[in-house]
């Protein structure tokens, strides 16, 4: 069930008024959420439930016994590898497949092989880091262990951040789940502010520029420089304005059901470099890689700048494995990592550090240096939005080889919607949310409402573009 479609509306009013008239009853209001996200994950292909509830009841029955046993190391080795096995099967099996394939093929190996036709479990790739850290964390000690299944059950499936996210954190998230929740009206209001900006920013902003996108990256070859480093930087925009929306939606709903989900995006795109970047991009996924990953990577040799290097860059290297089983999403990864050298060799140098002080503070430098930020990042997306290295390597050369100068009516069109909508954001990256209408007038809040909901009414595109991130 999508977000940006109908059925998610009429589904939405049900639970939310079901959920609010039985919200006397924390074990019923808990059961009835439990069966609504089970419905909405269903919607998408029922077969897949079972996996999602097998991983549930793993995680759950491993924290439930762990701090008793006497096996904490093989309990845990059974939660890694029920959850790490599922994602890599799903996820990566055909690709380690084809890639052993291709190497046979090269020393001279001439026979076929078969692939298994083998469907991706939509936010497999969410759900089943949301209940690891779960077993990670009792494991560890940080956190004693859930006994109410139905509260478990509901903190796994939580409908509004099932498919994409954010990834909470059980010692965050699993509470809400025990405390009996009181309707809040201005709370109410807030989520429903926020899933209206969320589609709005999806099906106006993001589904309209990646119509353009999608026609530029399928015929680079067809395009001026100008307009391919256009295409490129509105991809950015796009990707930012798609996946936030949903997390936007995500927290709306919450909010609107009692619950709170954590910020995932802190306006990324006017990061001074690529290292804050990914503190302001999708902060749930990176603070989940740094603390059960590279904590401990990095731990190994903590006095080794070298060994610093290495980890780093293997850590980009999985994340950008994470999105995709594809050589572009390693070569991303890969090129995200090495961007973090000068920032690591600033740990030993003060000339590098006063440097990069001096970039990220000086007035005069600072806006060009987003600016300069913003087109790496666009230029390294590429290979993210690529469907090959093969694609990836054509769109960058095409980008050199071509008249650059020229710029159709099609790319034109949309440029003021994009940037346009990123002015808003700088504009309002100060606050809380970029729709914070709190201190605006009656009036003009409810302007903005109208106009809003007309824009989606009039431009928007209902259920056709499914969110970027769900291939994920």
């Amino acid at each position: 069930m999508k977000f940006n479609s109908v059925e998610f509306f009429i589904f939405l009013f049900l639970v939310f008024g079901i959920l609010w008239r039985f919200n006397k009853s924390l074990k019923i209001n808990n059961i009835i959420l439990l069966v609504a996200s089970y419905i909405f994950y269903g919607w998408w292909d029922y077969r897949f439930l079972f996996l999602m509830f097998f991983s549930s009841v793993v995680d759950y029955l491993v924290g439930y016994y762990m701090p008793s046993s006497k096996n904490r190391k093989l309990l845990m080795g059974i939660s890694l590898s029920v959850n790490l096995g599922l994602l890599m099967f799903f996820k990566y099996f055909n690709f380690f497949l084809e890639s052993a394939h291709d190497l046979l093929h090269n020393f001279g190996y001439q026979g076929g092989f078969t692939t298994l036709n083998i469907i991706l479990p939509v936010g497999i790739s969410f759900y089943t880091f949301q209940t690891l850290s779960y077993s990670l964390d009792v494991y560890k000690g940080k956190l004693k262990p859930q006994k109410d299944f139905i509260a478990f059950l509901n903190y796994v499936s939580f409908f509004p951040q099932l498919v994409a996210g954010p990834i909470e954190r059980a010692k965050a998230f699993l509470p809400q789940f025990l405390t009996p929740r009181v309707f809040s009206y201005p709370q109410a209001v807030l989520g429903m502010r926020l899933l209206l900006y969320g589609i709005f920013k999806k099906m106006v902003v993001a589904d309209t520029i990646g119509l353009r996108v999608d026609a530029i990256f399928a015929q680079p070859n067809q395009h001026t420089g100008l307009e391919l480093i256009f295409g490129l930087s509105l991809f950015s925009i796009q990707l930012y304005t798609d996946f936030s929306a949903y997390t936007d939606i995500a927290r709306g709903v919450a909010k609107m059901l009692g619950f709170e989900l954590m910020h995932n995006f802190r306006t990324p795109l006017f990061s001074k470099s690529i290292p804050e970047f990914w503190t302001r991009w999708h902060i749930s996924l990176t603070t989940w890689f740094r603390d059960y990953l590279f904590i401990w990577l990095a731990g190994i040799n903590k006095k080794s700048l070298s060994w610093r290097i290495i980890s780093t860059i293997l850590l980009f290297l999985i994340i950008g494995f994470w999105h995709g089983a594809n050589y572009t999403f390693i070569v991303f990864g890969l090129l995200s990592g090495l961007y973090f050298i000068p920032r690591i060799l600033s740990r030993k140098s003060q000339r590098m550090r006063t440097i990069l002080s001096f970039l990220n503070t000086n007035s005069f430098i600072s806006k060009p240096t987003i600016f300069a930020n913003f087109l790496l990042l666009s230029f390294t997306g590429v290979l993210f939005r690529s469907t090959s290295l093969t694609h990836a390597f054509t769109y960058y050369k095409a980008v050199f080889n071509r008249d650059f100068f020229g710029l159709n009516d099609f790319i034109l069109a949309i440029l003021p919607l994009g940037f346009g909508f990123m002015l808003f954001e700088w504009y309002n990256q100060k606050k809380s949310h970029p729709f914070d209408l709190e201190n605006y007038p009656t009036w003009l809040r409810r302007t903005m409402y109208v106009l809003l909901i007309l824009s989606v009414f009039l431009f928007g595109y209902f259920g056709t573009e499914p969110f970027y991130y769900f291939q994920f």
